[in-house]
């Protein structure tokens, strides 16, 4: 499911090829350069995700979501930058069930996010009043987020942090399967809610290729490789596209963990 779209965060990754994620871009002069070199997006985007998730008719769940209290407690950039991922996501599972105040609260954290890892978009310009002026339409609301998503992207792209859109690849990555698999434990369309966590096999394999492409040179990717290997010899046991209750329970498992590790 490689998609030239939004993504922020399809966090799933980086570029529709590993060159792409590979190699760094010069810094554009303004941020109207940035927006106007935009990079196709490499994996499947949070919107995506929880769009499947909402047309399966899943009912949404409270308290799933990563807490906005944690954020101040992410120091580095590489855990702020994961954090954008995770949150990202989060604001596009409230959103796709059109929850207006936890649209409002993840919108503020992820602006927080964004401003302080310095990238210089919509995103921290106009959005917020964008999305209060639309709250009451989710379809236009899924589009400004989109859109601003997908220029956080190609702005870290275009401004040779490469290494940074991994992490933020990797944390909506997370944070979707996670969602999923919390869903999914309560959801009655249990085969519906089995193809989507079927589909994230493609989209891994995507995110994994871009991280081990720059692992080498970051001790930080290195250590995201490491913490993503449990999830990956899960979904290496999955053939022919499809789950079976017992592979996805143990999925659902492991991306706990992981996803817990990450964000505590």
């Amino acid at each position: 499911m490689k998609k030239s779209i939004l993504l922020f965060c399809a966090a799933a990754l980086l570029v529709v090829t590993a060159g792409c994620g590979g190699r760094q871009k010069k810094a554009p002069s303004t941020a109207s350069a940035t927006a106007q070199q935009t990079i196709n997006y490499p994996i499947p985007t949070a919107y995506e995700v929880t769009s499947l998730i909402n047309r399966s008719g899943a009912a949404f769940v409270i308290g799933i979501a990563n807490p906005v209290s944690r954020y101040d407690s992410y120091l580095t950039e590489s855990k702020k930058a994961f954090a954008l991922g995770v949150y990202g996501a989060d604001l596009a599972y409230v959103s796709t069930y059109n929850m207006k105040q936890e649209t409002l609260d993840y919108m503020k954290v992820v602006r927080s996010a964004v401003e302080d890892l310095e990238v210089s978009t919509n995103f921290n310009v106009a959005l917020a009043k964008k999305i209060e002026d639309n709250i009451d339409n989710k379809d236009s609301l899924i589009m400004i987020i989109s859109e601003s998503f997908r220029d956080t992207y190609s702005f870290f792209m275009n401004s040779g942090k490469d290494d940074m859109s991994l992490f933020v690849l990797a944390g909506t990555w997370v944070e979707g399967l996670y969602i999923t698999s919390q869903v999914a434990i309560t959801s009655v369309r249990n085969e519906d809610m089995l193809q989507v966590v079927a589909n994230q096999k493609e989209s891994l394999d995507t995110l994994l290729g871009l991280i081990e492409v720059r692992a080498s040179k970051n001790a930080e990717l290195a250590q995201l490789l490491t913490d993503l290997a449990p999830i990956r010899r899960e979904y290496d046991d999955i053939t022919k596209g499809k789950v079976s209750t017992d592979e996805a329970d143990q999925i659902f498992s492991v991306i706990e963990k992981i996803r817990d590790a990450a964000v505590k």
